[in-house]
């Protein structure tokens, strides 16, 4: 897929080529994403200093930061302790949820910022849904502090695509099994959507447990709520993130750095469990076959 720069207003543009990155933790995704960036840039010949600034937590210095060209946060994590430390450097947030991002520019005074976000956009989730279930358009949601002001949203979109959501909010982690007694039967898929109250490790047994019980399929918002009992979603990995940065790089004059929009993945994948799909009952396409049809619609957002 093209990878396009959106710029919003007059654009900010900065001298120099270093690239100084704050990760929020030294391993996992967040080191999985500083190996695939440089991979990324290496392969493709862009010539910019990329250095490992430090670790969220850990001591981090400000004459550094505040001299590279630009500083990449990856994770809140990182997002926040950049933030907190007024740099007036221009900040590329990635491995961060819409949401969270939205906290972190309301908090940052100096300097610009900007972000690829981690979440897909609704358009490419309500497409999969279309994709694997044709038909059906009754969607389930459910929503807690984190996700009750997106209700609007999350019916404008579905209803673009000639689906219906019906949104039932939680006020706390008791009400959920009750309120999808009440739900499933009227709806065809749950659709799942990052939320710290309704979507949480104690949440996730029996959210699963009760639609397999309705014979309702549920559509996650990561590759491990997939493998965990969700039939499918649309994900992009820590290499989809790299890559979307890298082809940014490579796109920018020598000398100049230029933020783009935020920003959904333009990469991604789709995540099926093949024996969610067998024990309900649906022929599921394969995913790289999904994942193209899905790239054809394009994000609409």
């Amino acid at each position: 897929m093209a990878f396009f720069l959106v710029c919003l207003g007059a654009p900010r543009v900065w001298a120099g080529d270093g690239v100084a990155v704050v990760l929020s933790d030294r391993g996992g995704v967040y080191g999985e994403f500083f190996d695939a960036l440089n991979a990324a840039l290496a392969q493709s010949g862009v010539r910019r200093s990329v250095k490992l600034a430090g670790v969220a937590g850990q001591h981090l210095d400000g004459a550094e930061l505040g001299n590279a060209a630009l500083v990449l946060a990856v994770g809140v994590k990182a997002g926040q302790a950049v933030n907190h430390m007024e740099l007036g450097v221009p900040v590329l947030h990635v491995l961060v949820p819409r949401q969270a991002y939205e906290h972190l520019e309301m908090g940052r005074r100096h300097g610009g910022q900007s972000a690829i976000y981690l979440d897909q956009p609704l358009s490419r989730q309500l497409g999969l849904m279309r994709l694997i279930m044709p038909g059906k358009h009754k969607v389930a949601v459910l929503v807690g502090p984190d996700s009750a002001a997106q209700q609007g949203h999350l019916r404008s979109a579905a209803a673009h695509q000639g689906l219906e959501v019906q949104t039932e909010q939680i006020s706390n982690g008791a009400d959920i099994v009750p309120v999808l007694n009440r739900l499933l039967p009227l709806s065809d898929m749950l659709w799942a959507l990052p939320d710290s109250m309704v979507y949480t490790r104690e949440t996730a047994r029996p959210i699963l447990l009760t639609t397999y019980r309705f014979r309702r399929p549920v559509f996650g918002f990561s590759q491990a709520y997939v493998a965990a009992g969700a039939l499918a979603a649309v994900y992009s990995s820590p290499q989809h993130i790299a890559r979307q940065v890298g082809d940014w790089l490579r796109a920018m004059p020598a000398g100049r750095v230029q933020l783009p929009a935020p920003q959904y993945p333009a990469y991604f994948n789709v995540a099926v469990n093949r024996s969610v799909a067998r024990s309900l009952g649906l022929e599921v396409g394969d995913e790289h076959s999904l994942a193209e049809a899905l790239a054809k619609g394009g994000d609409g957002e």
